[in-house]
């Protein structure tokens, strides 16, 4: 199995935790749209990718704004009167965090154990754009963390352990 195939796999198993995440919830969520949008951009860049023969052609663009979008649409996303504050929800989004988390890992691994240049700014490139996701994602979880907070009275998790 080549790095290119590895990737298509762990993006995949991605994108079906997005669409359980989708799944629980009864309205429409901005950030689910936002996380969705994002994942077929990424697997539509490694389908493009993996039919590229890197010793003729480039790797295809990685394009963060494409991928990512606005940044104002993220931080509409993220309003706390627009998240349904659902423990279901974030438990699911714990998962979809570490599997983004772990595809980062592959990405800058992929880079640094690569032969071939081309190949190593494209695994790096990746690796940059899934981090922000990443962020994005943590963002998301923080709103549901403050607003588990407010209702307690205190920190339900441990504070900057993430």
């Amino acid at each position: 199995m080549n790095p290119i195939q590895f990737a298509l796999e762990i993006e995949t198993a991605i994108s079906s935790e997005i669409a359980s995440l989708a799944d629980i919830v009864t309205e429409n969520l901005p950030f689910i749209t936002l996380l969705e949008q994002f994942q077929d951009g990424f697997l539509q860049l490694l389908f493009a990718a993996e039919a590229t023969n890197i010793d003729i052609a480039h790797y295809p663009n990685v394009d963060e704004t494409k991928l990512l979008g606005l940044d104002t649409a993220w931080q509409e996303a993220i309003n706390p009167s627009k998240i349904n504050t659902n423990i279901k929800v974030l438990t699911k989004l714990w998962a979809v965090y570490t599997a983004i988390d772990k595809s980062v890992q592959f990405y800058h691994q992929a880079a640094l154990n690569n032969a071939h240049p081309q190949t190593r700014i494209f695994f790096s490139s990746l690796s940059h754009v899934k981090k922000i996701l990443q962020r994005r994602v943590n963002g998301i979880i923080q709103v549901y963390d403050n607003h588990y907070w407010g209702e307690l009275g205190f920190a339900p998790f441990m504070l900057g352990k993430n």
